[in-house]
């Protein structure tokens, strides 16, 4: 498939009657792909940040409400919508606001050292 345009007249008879056109083709074809492209190349890295903090978000959600990741993506959506921001902008400020939360408890650490270190050992056989 190609994009093109065409320039082209009608060709009259004495009587104004068409008998044709003549003209010629423009492929744009290479002038979309690179426009395309370089549409692409500005809106990508943009978009994977903006869905990186927002994944992120979702995470901290998950963990500290334990909820699916539908429903922390609810709570975002929300929290939006209450406070007429962006997703992806609550999405960043909270992931560098828990940076500054205390630690949790040592025992809370602990645990979870504990569940990442053997986490591999209740791996299904065959689930990758």
């Amino acid at each position: 498939m190609h994009d093109a345009i065409v320039v082209a007249d009608r060709m009259l008879d004495d009587s104004g009657a068409v008998l044709g056109t003549a003209g010629y083709y423009i492929d744009l074809t290479d002038t979309f792909d690179e426009t395309r492209q370089e549409v692409l190349d500005e809106a990508l890295p943009d978009l994977f940040e903006n869905r990186a903090a927002i994944e992120q978000a979702k995470g901290v959600l998950m963990a500290v409400y334990r909820v699916s990741p539908e429903q922390a993506f609810r709570v975002l959506q929300w929290r939006s919508q209450e406070t007429n921001t962006k997703v992806r902008a609550l999405a960043k400020q909270l992931i560098a606001e828990v940076a500054t939360l205390p630690s949790p408890s040592a025992t809370v650490q602990s645990q979870f050292d504990h569940l990442l270190l053997t986490v591999h050992e209740r791996i299904p056989a065959g689930a990758g």
